[in-house]
Protein backbone atom coordinates (compact mmCIF):
# COMPACT_ATOMS: atom_id res chain seq x y z
CA UNK A 1 0.00 0.00 0.00
CA UNK A 2 1.40 3.43 -0.95
CA UNK A 3 2.23 5.80 1.86
CA UNK A 4 1.55 9.50 1.75
CA UNK A 5 4.65 11.62 1.59
CA UNK A 6 4.75 14.71 3.73
CA UNK A 7 4.16 17.67 1.48
CA UNK A 8 7.01 20.13 1.23
CA UNK A 9 6.09 23.49 2.75
CA UNK A 10 5.17 26.24 0.33
CA UNK A 11 8.02 28.66 -0.22
CA UNK A 12 7.67 32.42 0.05
CA UNK A 13 10.03 34.90 -1.60
CA UNK A 14 11.67 37.34 0.80
CA UNK A 15 13.94 40.25 -0.02
CA UNK A 16 16.74 41.46 2.23
CA UNK A 17 19.63 43.88 2.20
CA UNK A 18 22.43 45.48 4.14
CA UNK A 19 21.54 48.94 5.44
CA UNK A 20 23.50 50.96 2.88
CA UNK A 21 21.93 48.98 0.04
CA UNK A 22 25.17 47.78 -1.54
CA UNK A 23 23.98 44.18 -1.19
CA UNK A 24 20.41 43.07 -1.90
CA UNK A 25 19.21 39.48 -2.10
CA UNK A 26 16.12 37.37 -2.66
CA UNK A 27 15.51 34.09 -0.87
CA UNK A 28 12.79 31.45 -0.92
CA UNK A 29 11.83 30.06 2.49
CA UNK A 30 8.75 28.69 4.21
CA UNK A 31 6.90 31.54 5.90
CA UNK A 32 9.18 32.76 8.66
CA UNK A 33 7.39 32.34 11.99
CA UNK A 34 10.42 31.37 14.08
CA UNK A 35 14.18 31.80 13.99
CA UNK A 36 17.16 30.06 15.54
CA UNK A 37 18.85 31.88 18.42
CA UNK A 38 22.31 30.69 19.42
CA UNK A 39 24.18 31.76 22.57
CA UNK A 40 27.73 31.23 21.25
CA UNK A 41 30.23 34.06 21.40
CA UNK A 42 29.70 35.50 17.94
CA UNK A 43 25.94 34.94 17.74
CA UNK A 44 25.49 36.76 21.05
CA UNK A 45 27.68 39.69 20.03
CA UNK A 46 25.97 40.05 16.64
CA UNK A 47 22.47 39.24 17.84
CA UNK A 48 21.93 36.83 14.96
CA UNK A 49 18.54 35.25 14.34
CA UNK A 50 18.92 32.35 11.93
CA UNK A 51 17.02 30.82 9.04
CA UNK A 52 18.59 28.08 6.93
CA UNK A 53 17.83 28.26 3.20
CA UNK A 54 19.41 26.19 0.48
CA UNK A 55 21.91 27.91 -1.80
CA UNK A 56 19.59 26.98 -4.69
CA UNK A 57 16.90 29.23 -3.19
CA UNK A 58 19.09 32.29 -2.65
CA UNK A 59 20.53 34.89 -5.01
CA UNK A 60 22.06 38.34 -4.84
CA UNK A 61 20.22 40.82 -7.04
CA UNK A 62 22.64 43.63 -6.23
CA UNK A 63 26.25 43.33 -5.16
CA UNK A 64 28.54 40.33 -5.38
CA UNK A 65 28.95 37.97 -2.44
CA UNK A 66 32.74 38.01 -2.96
CA UNK A 67 32.76 41.70 -1.99
CA UNK A 68 31.35 41.05 1.48
CA UNK A 69 33.85 41.11 4.34
CA UNK A 70 34.45 37.59 5.62
CA UNK A 71 35.43 36.59 9.16
CA UNK A 72 36.51 33.16 10.38
CA UNK A 73 37.63 31.93 13.79
CA UNK A 74 38.28 28.74 15.78
CA UNK A 75 38.02 25.79 13.35
CA UNK A 76 37.35 28.18 10.45
CA UNK A 77 34.57 25.94 9.18
CA UNK A 78 32.23 28.93 8.81
CA UNK A 79 32.71 32.31 7.18
CA UNK A 80 30.62 35.11 8.67
CA UNK A 81 29.92 37.72 6.01
CA UNK A 82 29.01 41.37 6.51
CA UNK A 83 28.90 44.57 4.48
CA UNK A 84 32.23 46.41 4.78
CA UNK A 85 30.47 49.80 4.47
CA UNK A 86 27.58 49.60 6.94
CA UNK A 87 28.50 46.48 8.90
CA UNK A 88 25.19 44.66 8.39
CA UNK A 89 25.72 40.95 9.11
CA UNK A 90 24.03 39.03 6.30
CA UNK A 91 24.96 35.36 6.49
CA UNK A 92 27.36 32.61 7.51
CA UNK A 93 28.48 29.87 5.12
CA UNK A 94 30.37 26.63 5.38
CA UNK A 95 30.81 23.67 3.05
CA UNK A 96 27.13 22.65 3.14
CA UNK A 97 24.71 23.86 0.43
CA UNK A 98 22.49 24.96 3.32
CA UNK A 99 23.70 28.06 5.15
CA UNK A 100 22.74 30.48 7.89
CA UNK A 101 20.87 33.64 6.92
CA UNK A 102 20.48 36.44 9.47
CA UNK A 103 16.77 37.26 9.28
CA UNK A 104 17.31 40.68 10.90
CA UNK A 105 18.20 41.89 7.40
CA UNK A 106 14.99 40.67 5.75
CA UNK A 107 12.73 43.52 4.72
CA UNK A 108 9.45 43.97 6.58
CA UNK A 109 9.98 41.14 9.05
CA UNK A 110 8.94 41.86 12.65
CA UNK A 111 11.57 39.91 14.57
CA UNK A 112 10.04 40.94 17.91
CA UNK A 113 7.09 38.65 17.12
CA UNK A 114 9.09 35.62 15.97
CA UNK A 115 9.29 32.51 18.11
CA UNK A 116 12.93 32.01 19.11
CA UNK A 117 14.36 28.48 18.91
CA UNK A 118 17.35 28.33 21.31
CA UNK A 119 20.58 26.50 20.55
CA UNK A 120 23.37 26.08 23.11
CA UNK A 121 26.32 26.97 20.92
CA UNK A 122 28.22 28.21 23.97
CA UNK A 123 28.65 24.57 25.04
CA UNK A 124 30.53 23.70 21.87
CA UNK A 125 34.31 23.38 21.99
CA UNK A 126 36.61 25.15 21.76
CA UNK A 127 35.30 27.88 24.07
CA UNK A 128 35.97 31.40 22.86
CA UNK A 129 38.38 33.32 25.11
CA UNK A 130 37.79 37.09 24.87
CA UNK A 131 40.87 39.30 25.23
CA UNK A 132 41.59 40.78 28.64
CA UNK A 133 41.11 44.54 28.82
CA UNK A 134 44.31 46.25 29.94
CA UNK A 135 43.60 49.87 29.03
CA UNK A 136 42.71 52.81 31.27
CA UNK A 137 39.47 53.05 33.19
CA UNK A 138 36.91 55.71 32.21
CA UNK A 139 37.41 59.02 33.98
CA UNK A 140 33.81 59.36 35.20
CA UNK A 141 33.14 59.22 38.93
CA UNK A 142 30.09 56.95 39.29
CA UNK A 143 28.81 56.39 42.82
CA UNK A 144 28.44 52.65 43.36
CA UNK A 145 29.86 52.20 39.89
CA UNK A 146 31.07 48.96 38.37
CA UNK A 147 33.63 48.48 35.60
CA UNK A 148 32.41 46.50 32.61
CA UNK A 149 34.74 45.50 29.81
CA UNK A 150 34.14 44.07 26.39
CA UNK A 151 35.54 43.58 22.94
CA UNK A 152 34.76 42.76 19.38
CA UNK A 153 35.08 39.07 18.56
CA UNK A 154 38.55 39.21 17.00
CA UNK A 155 39.97 41.41 19.80
CA UNK A 156 41.04 44.34 17.63
CA UNK A 157 38.74 46.75 19.53
CA UNK A 158 38.11 46.77 23.28
CA UNK A 159 35.84 48.85 25.48
CA UNK A 160 35.56 49.79 29.14
CA UNK A 161 32.31 51.12 30.61
CA UNK A 162 31.92 52.49 34.14
CA UNK A 163 28.29 52.36 35.21
CA UNK A 164 25.91 51.62 38.03
CA UNK A 165 25.20 47.87 37.96
CA UNK A 166 23.39 47.02 34.72
CA UNK A 167 20.92 44.50 36.05
CA UNK A 168 17.32 44.44 37.29
CA UNK A 169 18.16 47.30 39.69
CA UNK A 170 19.36 49.60 36.89
CA UNK A 171 17.25 52.75 36.62
CA UNK A 172 18.86 54.15 33.49
CA UNK A 173 17.45 53.59 30.03
CA UNK A 174 18.07 50.29 28.25
CA UNK A 175 16.42 50.04 24.84
CA UNK A 176 16.00 48.05 21.70
CA UNK A 177 14.73 49.72 18.55
CA UNK A 178 13.25 48.42 15.31
CA UNK A 179 14.37 51.27 13.08
CA UNK A 180 16.14 50.28 9.86
CA UNK A 181 19.66 50.21 11.32
CA UNK A 182 18.89 48.98 14.85
CA UNK A 183 16.83 46.09 13.50
CA UNK A 184 19.61 44.94 11.19
CA UNK A 185 22.28 45.17 13.87
CA UNK A 186 20.22 43.93 16.85
CA UNK A 187 21.61 46.55 19.21
CA UNK A 188 20.77 46.55 22.91
CA UNK A 189 21.43 50.16 23.86
CA UNK A 190 22.54 51.75 27.13
CA UNK A 191 23.21 55.49 27.32
CA UNK A 192 26.25 56.48 29.42
CA UNK A 193 28.04 59.80 29.20
CA UNK A 194 31.15 60.02 27.02
CA UNK A 195 33.29 60.13 30.21
CA UNK A 196 31.97 56.71 31.23
CA UNK A 197 33.38 55.01 28.14
CA UNK A 198 36.89 54.27 26.89
CA UNK A 199 37.56 52.53 23.57
CA UNK A 200 40.91 50.98 22.74
CA UNK A 201 41.80 50.26 19.11
CA UNK A 202 39.66 52.98 17.57
CA UNK A 203 41.84 52.82 14.44
CA UNK A 204 40.27 49.39 13.83
CA UNK A 205 36.72 50.76 13.76
CA UNK A 206 34.67 51.64 10.71
CA UNK A 207 32.26 54.57 10.95
CA UNK A 208 28.95 54.42 9.10
CA UNK A 209 26.91 57.61 8.65
CA UNK A 210 23.48 57.92 7.03
CA UNK A 211 20.36 60.11 7.01
CA UNK A 212 21.35 63.30 8.92
CA UNK A 213 24.96 62.09 9.06
CA UNK A 214 25.72 63.64 12.45
CA UNK A 215 25.92 60.22 14.14
CA UNK A 216 28.16 57.33 13.13
CA UNK A 217 27.56 53.67 13.91
CA UNK A 218 30.90 52.09 14.76
CA UNK A 219 31.90 48.49 14.06
CA UNK A 220 35.10 46.44 13.89
CA UNK A 221 36.56 46.35 10.39
CA UNK A 222 37.68 42.74 10.82
CA UNK A 223 34.81 40.89 12.51
CA UNK A 224 31.94 43.38 12.14
CA UNK A 225 30.90 43.59 15.81
CA UNK A 226 28.85 46.76 16.41
CA UNK A 227 30.00 49.05 19.23
CA UNK A 228 28.57 52.53 19.70
CA UNK A 229 26.85 55.61 18.45
CA UNK A 230 29.60 58.15 17.94
CA UNK A 231 29.57 61.81 16.88
CA UNK A 232 30.55 62.39 13.28
CA UNK A 233 33.80 64.29 12.79
CA UNK A 234 32.36 67.61 11.60
CA UNK A 235 34.06 70.94 11.06
CA UNK A 236 32.56 74.02 12.73
CA UNK A 237 31.40 75.16 9.30
CA UNK A 238 29.55 71.87 8.82
CA UNK A 239 27.97 72.18 12.28
CA UNK A 240 26.82 75.74 11.55
CA UNK A 241 25.11 74.53 8.37
CA UNK A 242 23.01 71.91 10.21
CA UNK A 243 19.31 72.33 10.85
CA UNK A 244 18.29 73.12 14.44
CA UNK A 245 17.12 69.52 15.01
CA UNK A 246 20.39 68.07 13.72
CA UNK A 247 22.43 70.51 15.82
CA UNK A 248 20.59 69.28 18.93
CA UNK A 249 21.22 65.67 17.93
CA UNK A 250 24.90 66.43 17.37
CA UNK A 251 25.18 68.12 20.79
CA UNK A 252 23.52 65.12 22.49
CA UNK A 253 25.82 62.58 20.86
CA UNK A 254 28.90 64.62 21.79
CA UNK A 255 27.86 64.52 25.45
CA UNK A 256 26.78 60.88 25.46
CA UNK A 257 28.17 57.65 24.11
CA UNK A 258 25.45 55.03 23.58
CA UNK A 259 26.97 51.55 23.88
CA UNK A 260 25.73 48.28 22.43
CA UNK A 261 25.59 45.97 25.47
CA UNK A 262 26.30 42.99 23.21
CA UNK A 263 30.01 43.88 23.18
CA UNK A 264 30.38 43.29 26.93
CA UNK A 265 32.18 40.04 27.74
CA UNK A 266 30.59 37.64 30.23
CA UNK A 267 27.50 39.84 30.51
CA UNK A 268 24.13 38.32 31.42
CA UNK A 269 21.05 39.65 29.65
CA UNK A 270 18.52 37.48 31.50
CA UNK A 271 17.39 40.11 34.04
CA UNK A 272 17.15 42.98 31.56
CA UNK A 273 13.82 44.28 30.33
CA UNK A 274 14.72 46.74 27.55
CA UNK A 275 12.23 49.35 26.41
CA UNK A 276 11.02 48.55 22.88
CA UNK A 277 11.09 51.74 20.84
CA UNK A 278 9.13 51.82 17.57
CA UNK A 279 11.80 53.56 15.53
CA UNK A 280 10.51 51.96 12.33
CA UNK A 281 7.51 54.29 12.28
CA UNK A 282 8.84 57.20 14.35
CA UNK A 283 12.26 57.85 12.80
CA UNK A 284 12.15 60.47 10.07
CA UNK A 285 12.86 60.47 7.22
CA UNK A 286 11.63 56.91 6.88
CA UNK A 287 14.09 54.42 5.47
CA UNK A 288 13.29 53.10 1.99
CA UNK A 289 14.17 49.46 1.37
CA UNK A 290 16.05 48.95 -1.89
Amino acid sequence: MATNKEEAPELKTYRGNCHCGAFVYEVQLPEIKSAGQCNCSICTKKGYLWAFPSSDHFKFVKGDESELQGYQFAGKNLTHKFCPTCGSALLAKGASPQFGLNVHCIQGLNTWELEKTPFDGAAMAPAHEPPKYTGPEPSADVEGGQLYTGSCHCGAVMLALKSKPIDKTYTGRIAVCNCSICERNAYIWVYPSAEQVVIQGQENLSYYRFAGKVIAKTFCKTCGIQFTNSPADLTQEEVDALSDDLKKAYQRINANRPVNLRVLDGFSFKDLDPVKWEGFTKMQPQYVNP
